[in-house]
């Protein structure tokens, strides 16, 4: 077997150079004289609309839908665009149409001044008569394009570049309307997001006249609450299109049912040492177990809670640790090799919590341990997510995970209606991006009978891998405080297992979070994702993990698989002087594949432009004109090329926070080299929103090269690396044990 090597490269900061060209119109779009008249009068009736609705809010809401999914560039520059503003700058929310999987269109809330929308009403006027005497009423791609067409622009209020920006604008937008939600909530208690506008939410609330004591409230961040459904029905009959979004705000745990097992004569553990801690959010622990001395634990709950506990109430959160702390010695064929870790536990509930309590509750939790850097969360709601917006929890996650060094594990969420109609969708929080969602399988690898699928917000790979939680007649075993070893089943003990190997990765083999995820990440999807896996991607995510956690860090004898880990802070991030070997006939025989992952910042009031920050992923042969020839043939950020951002999510998941790409080779016949160029991997950044983040983005990729011909080639790229000044380690299990054991030593000084 061959080492995983960490290749420390060099990477280059390049600026973006391209250029914006003129706005066109796409192919198959035209803009009507007849399509304007429709949109003026959308834009009619939104002023009707509040004009005769109690003035509560100083600017309208206006809901542009899309004819398509579209890129923040192909959005409207000119429809109600503010004087001194960008249209960008107005969006407050983003979400899907009511269409069938693959078929959504965007539908973008602006929140914009009335002036705005008269000047907008007026210069459409002015481009309906600029349709009617330069182009007969209908601009096409043939017609109107440039610089194939030359039009005299002259005679108009409006600019040359405002007409066009108007005409291509129109092209996109099907119509305008008021903001709504649709959906009915089933709970008694849930929350209300509001769209940010100039007023604070308790303002709102107050000029509302919404007496708290009788619809009783709670806040939770500044555009969201905690409430019952009357006040919901109240906030629906008086400002309908101030409400965002709404989600549940229950988070159950519903214990699997369990085999009552034989209480097992006394279980010796050795007393923990160095061992590294792993997190765990859950239901209470039980102190006296065998495993006791291995966990810390604190019963997060408050007095009266203590008060009301029943007798299993410390079942769940115990059996979840057991397999953390010595799952290898109940459930010997998934021994991974990564010993025993020990858990600071903190119970946060019994079988039942409100998200919004939790959600305080883990913030707490994780800033007051700074040292953990894996957290187990086996908690879920049984309610779906929803497709438009990411739950309120987490939301929270992830915006913990891209301002601290944490990395949560979740579970997938379990399915157990007695009566199924159809397949759930996972609920909260495992619609974490930044997270690790770990659904369920069985021995055999297929999905648990309970499985609930993904993807997030129509579009986002969840779950991101599986392993082995058991089933209703394929128990695992964990350790009940009331009945010792028994068979469990469920995505709560299917996460525990990824907990642990997350953590061997980050804390004994002292690897960036970035790195380990992409690791665990590329280890599930091997080569066989592009050929089979991806077909079930919404249950399966990327794959199964390995059992062994040594086929995660260690490789085949004809296969080169690196790490690199760098920091975005400019438009490209790359290197272009990979030394892969060539054969003797200066080819390349590989096949390859590559994993990348970051953790982007969010923004939840974006609706299904939750993510803010896009980093492109390309790897492959420097060709002849000096640019990389992708292995993934990406093309959407090559000088010249067009794909449209429907194409640019599915084919190269724009957007998505972890990256696969792969090239499996055709009869096996090695790939030419471009006069003895070597191999590159860049990666681009985009911002969604108009504000830039500020400071850089770190990322981790793992890259594969896998010999046709069976030949090691390893040694050959460990010195030509080493000849350019990179440096090299192989990743050695042993040699990383010792450096971690050495490093908990505690010197006494005399």
């Amino acid at each position: 077997m061959n080492h995983l090597l960490q290749v420390k490269l060099r990477f280059s900061s390049e600026n973006n150079t391209q250029k914006p060209g003129g706005r066109n119109l796409r192919a198959a779009l035209t803009t009507t004289a007849e399509k304007i008249d429709v949109l003026m009068e959308n834009l009619r009736a939104v002023k009707r609309y509040y004009a005769n609705s109690p003035k509560i809010i100083n600017h309208l809401l206006i809901d542009a839908n899309y004819n398509d999914i579209i890129a923040k560039s192909g959005r409207i520059q000119a429809l109600l665009k503010p004087i001194g503003k960008t249209t960008n700058d107005m969006v407050v929310g983003a979400r899907f149409s009511d269409a069938k999987e693959g078929e959504e269109n965007h539908i973008i809330t602006y929140y914009v001044d009335l002036a705005t929308v008269d000047r907008t009403i007026s210069d459409l006027e002015t481009v309906r008569l600029f349709l009617c005497h330069r182009l007969n009423g209908e601009a096409t791609a043939q017609n109107f394009n440039e610089p194939q067409n030359a039009i005299n622009y002259a005679g108009y209020d409006l600019s040359k570049q405002k007409i066009r920006d108007y005409i291509v604008d129109c092209s996109v937008v099907e119509s305008f309307s008021i903001p709504g939600i649709t959906e009915t909530p089933v709970q008694d208690m849930f929350l209300i997001t509001f769209y940010k506008t100039e007023l604070s939410l308790a303002s709102l609330l107050e000029k509302l006249k919404i007496d708290e004591f009788r619809y009783p409230y709670t806040f939770f961040g500044d555009d969201t609450i905690s409430a019952t459904k009357e006040l919901f029905f109240l906030l629906s009959e008086k400002v309908p299109y101030l409400i965002s979004m709404i989600s549940s705000d229950l988070s159950q745990i519903t214990p699997e049912e369990i085999d009552v097992g034989q209480t097992l004569p006394k279980i010796s553990i050795p007393d923990p040492l160095n061992e590294p801690v792993i997190g765990v959010i859950d239901t209470l622990f039980d102190d006296t177990v065998y495993f006791g001395k291995w966990v810390e634990n604190t019963d997060y709950i408050d007095e009266i809670e203590k008060t009301t506990l029943r007798g299993n109430d410390r079942e769940h959160g115990t059996e979840v640790t057991s397999i953390i702390v010595d799952g290898p010695r109940m459930n010997p064929w998934l021994d991974d090799g990564c010993g025993r870790f020990r858990v600071r536990h903190f119970g946060v509930c019994t079988n039942r919590i409100s998200v919004s309590r939790l959600v305080r509750k883990i913030k707490e939790i994780v800033v007051q341990n700074p040292d953990i850097h894996v957290w187990n969360l086996s908690l879920g709601t049984d309610d779906e997510v929803s497709k438009n917006f990411i739950s309120y929890d987490a939301a929270v996650i992830d915006e913990m995970t891209y301002q601290r060094n944490v990395l949560f594990v979740i579970s997938g969420t379990n399915d157990n209606r007695s009566e199924k109609n159809g397949m759930l969708r996972v609920g909260s929080p495992a619609d974490s991006l930044n997270s690790v969602i770990v659904n369920s399988v069985r021995s055999d690898g297929r999905p648990a009978s309970y499985a609930r699928k993904g993807n997030v917000l129509s579009f986002f790979n969840k779950p991101d891998v599986s392993y082995y939680g058991g089933d209703y007649d394929e128990r695992i075993i964990a350790y009940s405080p009331a009945n010792g070893d028994i068979g469990v089943y469920g995505t709560s003990f299917a996460a525990p297992w990824i907990s642990r190997k997350l953590c061997y990765l980050i804390d004994i083999m002292g690897l960036p979070r970035e790195v380990a995820k992409a690791l665990l990440i590329d280890a599930a999807a091997g080569w066989e994702y592009k050929k089979s896996t991806y077909k079930m991607k919404n249950l399966l995510g990327y794959g199964i993990v390995p059992v062994d956690v040594r086929k995660i860090l260690t490789t085949d004898n004809d296969e080169i698989r690196f790490v690199v880990y760098g920091t975005s802070k400019s438009y490209r991030t790359g290197n272009y002087a990979i030394p892969v070997p060539r054969d003797e006939d200066g080819n390349y025989p590989y096949i390859a594949r590559a994993a990348l992952c970051y953790f982007p910042g969010c923004t939840r009031s974006q609706g299904v432009d939750y993510t803010n920050r896009e980093l492109s992923l390309k790897f492959g042969r420097i060709n002849a004109k000096g640019k990389i020839e992708d292995i993934n043939e990406n093309v959407q950020d090559d000088t010249g090329a067009y794909v449209d951002e429907r194409t640019s999510r599915r084919e190269f998941r724009k957007w998505e926070n972890t990256k696969f790409i792969s090239k499996i080779l055709k009869n096996n016949r090695p790939m030419k080299s471009y006069d003895e160029r070597l191999w590159g991997i860049a990666v681009t950044s985009k911002e969604r929103l108009s504000t830039k983040v500020q400071g850089g983005l770190n990322f981790g990729a793992v890259i594969t090269l896998k010999e046709i011909r069976g030949i090691n080639r390893i040694q050959d790229f460990i010195t030509a690396c080493t000849l350019r000044g990179w440096i090299v380690n192989e990743l050695n299990i042993e040699n990383q044990v010792e450096v971690y054991n050495a490093n908990q030593e505690e010197i006494v000084f005399e």
